[in-house]
């Protein structure tokens, strides 16, 4: 069941329950357009995107996460290359001008895009214990 954030108190609550995602990492990330082609060929659009992002850290009870962005403004990547690991050490999660923001680092600011960060509307948490480990959520095949 989502549990959904809608202000700063229940940003603090959420950092404070999963550790201010120290020792964490971003295990997969799943964006949808929302956009679909019916049985009829017909073209559909809701011109919102949506954006799961799995997280699993190094401590418990609290080991897996998942954040929900509904209608994302931004999301930027910055894949790591083979000099730099993806551990989370501390992360930034704000909410400013109607938007919330989700970034890999503590003081990250709006706009740097040095980093994986996005943001969206609405924001949304659940905790997922049963994804713990090498488990892919989506088929390779």
């Amino acid at each position: 069941m989502w549990t959904e954030i809608k202000d700063q108190s229940d940003i603090d609550k959420l950092l404070e329950s999963y550790g201010y995602f120290h020792d964490s990492c971003l295990r997969d990330i799943y964006i949808s357009t929302r956009e679909f082609i019916d049985e009829k060929l017909a073209m559909h659009f809701d011109n919102k995107l949506t954006a799961s992002l799995l997280f699993q850290r190094q401590f418990g009870p609290t080991t897996v996460l998942e954040l929900k962005f509904e209608d994302i403004e931004q999301f930027n990547f910055k894949p790591f290359d083979e000099t730099t690991n993806a551990v989370i050490y501390d992360a930034t999660l704000i909410t400013t001008n109607g938007l919330f923001y989700w970034a890999d680092f503590a003081d990250w600011k709006i706009g740097d895009n040095d980093s994986i960060w996005i943001s969206g509307k609405k924001l949304f948490w659940r905790l997922r214990p049963e994804l713990i480990g090498n488990i892919k959520r989506l088929n390779d095949e």
